[in-house]
């Protein structure tokens, strides 16, 4: 199987998968922009009514078996949020950085952590604002969402590249530590899935950011980037730790690791 065609599989396994629960695919990333490299991922974007963690799965099965037959990286599903989801991580993002503009100076996004709701709203917002292939949107809904990743980027323009992207610093033994490494230990096990670059993306961007909204603004707005741009700054006490503790996966939870 051609990359091209893998692009076609990847879009009908979306459309198929998902039936009417679909609102809005496409797909995003290096293919659209015309950047792709030989074994470059695809990465597909889904929006759905509501969530189902069963479709999802067999859709997360299907887009990396069209990978391993084009013979494509592969270490995630794409991103399939529900359209409250998608709305709700949005307006977190926008609030976020409008109550903490350090957080681009800060590990979470200068290091790409994977435990920062900001750069995963970050990342949705580049997916909206960037080239699409391969779209299929019955409902309408892109040209808002794409004129509200034009605004946000206009508001606050963001790095395109992490400057210390793959060299993040976890304080050993903290609840961040532990977080990452339990996602790291599923990878190649059948959990693989059931991490927040998998499936059922509502139980950490939908049910829980409600809470995390007024943690933002005790001390807002921070403009004071951390010292460091590779080390988590949450154990520091400083001005940044209660704003970045409101947009961390390890913190705040409900449960464990968020809603199921």
């Amino acid at each position: 199987m051609t990359a091209l065609l893998a692009v076609t599989e990847a879009s009908r396994a979306a459309v198929e998968t998902f039936g009417d629960n679909l609102l809005c695919s496409f797909v995003g990333g290096s293919y659209a922009r015309g950047t792709n490299k030989p074994t470059s991922d695809i990465d597909q974007f889904v929006i759905t009514v509501r969530s189902d963690h069963e479709r999802e799965r067999l859709f997360a099965e299907r887009l990396r078996q069209v990978h391993q037959a084009a013979g494509l990286d592969f270490d995630h599903c794409g991103e399939i949020l529900t359209l409250g989801t998608l709305n709700t991580l949005l307006a977190f993002t926008e609030d976020c950085i409008a109550a903490v503009p350090a957080v681009q100076r800060s590990a979470c996004y200068l290091a790409d952590c994977p435990l920062s709701v900001f750069r995963k709203g970050d990342v949705v917002l580049k997916f909206l604002a960037d080239p699409k292939i391969a779209v299929h949107d019955p409902a309408g809904l892109l040209p808002a969402l794409e004129a509200r990743a034009a605004a946000y980027f206009s508001a606050w323009p963001m790095p395109r590249i992490q400057e210390h992207k793959g060299r993040l610093r976890l304080p050993p033994g903290s609840p961040q530590q532990r977080l990452a490494d339990l996602w790291q230990s599923r990878a190649a096990t059948v959990a693989w899935t059931d991490t927040p670059v998998g499936i059922g993306l509502e139980r950490w961007f939908g049910t829980e950011l409600p809470a995390r909204f007024e943690a933002l603004h005790h001390a807002g707005p921070v403009t004071s980037p951390a010292l460091d741009g590779i080390g988590c700054p949450l154990p520091a006490a400083d001005t940044l730790t209660a704003p970045l503790t409101a947009q961390c996966l390890a913190f705040l939870h409900f449960e464990p690791e968020g809603h199921r």
